[in-house]
């Protein structure tokens, strides 16, 4: 953990002195302190005051997909019963309703920890609305270059016909989004047609 937050404000003092836009990374506007009380996965947690909170900019993976846990488990380190301060990003919520939100523990934004070590990826799909999208695509770059985390994942349904879990008799087709649902270690690959004699179609991938 030490050596991250060594690594992270080295970083982050260097991306504020040469980001692409030439800008100084701005001072941070916090609201705070609060304790997390809950972790709900890579992304989004709960806070005493009853708020629930999604770290803006970034996506980690989803139930059954690979880093899921690991990730999970690091945001639980990072924040799980500590004092956070929290800053606003352009758009106050999500589509959830989830109070979109950096998130700061001694100093160190949670995001930026999460992307950088490769527990989570950058959301590009909405970087007009991310007021941290440089900064967080800088330390994504270094992610993907040392292949960290995620970036090291093998698609395990990447030779598959069919996809099922070994506590189910429905099969799906490999990109349905119940087989995404499926924990890695229940995941069995279809690769022969014989093999979904006796079992059920998801209704999903008719």
């Amino acid at each position: 953990m030490k050596k991250e937050i060594i690594l992270l404000l080295f970083l982050l003092l260097f991306i504020s002195s040469c980001g692409i836009t030439g800008n100084v990374i701005r001072e941070p506007k916090l609201e705070g302190p609060f304790k997390v009380t809950n972790v709900v996965d890579g992304d989004t947690l709960d806070l005493n005051n009853g708020d629930r909170i999604r770290l803006s900019g970034i996506n980690t993976p989803e139930t059954g997909e690979c880093y899921y846990q690991q990730a999970k488990d690091k945001l639980k380190d990072l924040t799980l019963g500590k004092e956070v301060y929290l800053e606003k990003d352009f758009s106050n919520t999500g589509k959830y309703g989830r109070l979109l939100r950096y998130i700061y523990v001694d100093d160190i934004m949670a995001n930026s920890v999460l992307v950088l070590n490769g527990f989570a990826k950058v959301y590009h799909k909405y970087k007009e609305d991310t007021s941290r999208y440089e900064e967080l695509s800088k330390l994504e770059k270094i992610a993907i270059e040392k292949n960290l985390g995620l970036w090291n994942c093998k698609d395990t349904k990447e030779d598959c016909l069919y996809v099922k879990s070994k506590n189910s008799k429905t099969y799906h087709k490999p990109g349905c989004k119940f087989a995404k649902k499926i924990n890695p270690e229940n995941l069995i690959c279809i690769k022969d047609i014989k093999e979904i004699e006796g079992l059920t179609l998801c209704k999903i991938c008719q």
